[in-house]
């Protein structure tokens, strides 16, 4: 199979490590070479405001043929503890005016991503490699709350990580029981199941060659 190009809108560098992460470990899942996957970062800095402008620069230049479209598009931003579906739905708005047909996939951490680093203990501590017990905060509309618990957890293990713990992104990726998030985290269950069937159709394409 051609490689994979893998198309990023994001809000932060703690988004684009943690969801290129999960792009890997479940392009592997379902037969995929990862060595295919081409990600493709677009915004990784500035919020929201800097993710909707620059997509929508994107889109038109995809309807205008000044770019290509991506196998995938994966745009980000945290729910901020305004609801999944709203802030779906706004996406959507954007992508579906703009006549953008390929696959799309929304990853929506509410309230932070921090929230997805933090939500299986198990993961979090087979990764950084310490019998630690980590304090997943109950959902609250705190901006430095998840931040503030990811440092925590980290110090239990007496580790002062300089990014406040994204380095370890990949490691809690690959141990993350994908179930048990799930059922605690309604916005990742729908991100990691539609892109898992967005992955899957493209392993059956690159098996029927």
């Amino acid at each position: 199979m051609a490689e994979i190009t893998v198309g990023y809108f994001l809000e932060d560098v703690g988004q684009e490590v943690f969801l290129q992460a999960l792009v890997v470990r479940i392009a592997q899942d379902v037969g995929l070479d990862s060595k295919k996957l081409r990600h493709d970062a677009r915004s990784t800095t500035g919020g929201k405001g800097r993710v909707i402008t620059e997509l929508r620069k994107f889109l038109r230049d995809v309807q205008s043929s000044r770019t290509t479209s991506f196998d995938i598009l994966v745009i980000a931003i945290d729910g901020n503890c305004q609801g999944y579906l709203d802030k779906r739905k706004e996406l959507q708005s954007i992508v579906e005016r703009s006549g953008y047909n390929d696959a799309v996939v929304y990853a929506i951490p509410d309230p932070h991503i921090e929230r997805w680093y933090l939500e299986d203990a198990v993961a979090l501590a087979q990764a950084i490699g310490a019998d630690i017990n980590p304090n997943t905060p109950r959902y609250k509309c705190d901006r430095g709350r998840y931040k503030n618990a990811l440092r925590e957890a980290f110090k239990q293990a007496s580790i002062l990580p300089p990014l406040g713990g994204i380095e370890y992104a990949a490691d809690i990726v690959r141990a993350l029981n994908f179930y048990a998030i799930g059922k605690a985290d309604a916005g990742f269950k729908h991100f990691e199941a539609e892109l898992r069937h967005c992955l899957t159709t493209l392993a059956r394409s690159d098996h029927s060659l």
